[in-house]
């Protein structure tokens, strides 16, 4: 629940995809100069073979475990974005905007950031604010994703283990 990078040079209007894509981040994962591990995109992302994107339509048990662990690991990052929001209300839409030159409103969310991960980890506890309603999801990216992209994540579905390929709980 802590954030370990910012990207903060563009409108809050500019896709998260376009934003990955020019940061130092996405450039290094692009080039191959990070090889541990995955970063995991909803479908608005395209798929990568460093970012791993939900299937659209999983037919096996395995596939649907993929999608299931997918969107409870997402999950994580949009409650961290979620509690970024909710403790410092100028970046929510409902805590007003932000009237600063873009340079300065960068700089003030990079410090918001830095903020709550210090908040976080000596307990500063958060206000209680309800929930907002499930945001629907993004439509999917228009190009079509690289053949060692979809290895790739077929690799990773393929090692899910027989536990977790019996799918999300029947109560889920």
């Amino acid at each position: 629940m802590r954030f370990t990078n910012v990207v903060a040079r563009w409108p809050g209007s500019t896709h998260d995809s376009f934003i990955l894509a020019n940061s130092l981040m996405g450039m290094r994962l692009q080039a191959g100069r990070v090889r541990d591990g995955w970063l995991l995109g909803d479908s608005g992302y395209p798929l990568k073979g460093w970012l791993m994107t939900p299937l659209t339509n999983p037919q096996t048990a395995r596939e649907l475990a993929y999608n299931h662990a997918h969107t409870i690991t997402r999950a994580v990052v949009e409650r961290a974005i979620g509690q970024l929001k909710c403790r410092w209300r100028c970046l929510d839409r409902s805590g007003g905007m932000l009237l600063y030159r873009p340079d300065k409103v960068g700089r003030i969310i990079i410090a918001c950031a830095t903020l709550h991960n210090l908040a976080n980890r000596h307990g500063v506890p958060l206000a209680e604010v309800e929930e907002p309603a499930n945001k629907p999801e993004p439509a999917p990216p228009l190009v079509q994703p690289h053949a060692a992209a979809i290895r790739a994540r077929q690799r990773v579905i393929d090692t899910i283990d027989g536990k977790l390929s019996q799918g999300p709980p029947a109560s889920a």
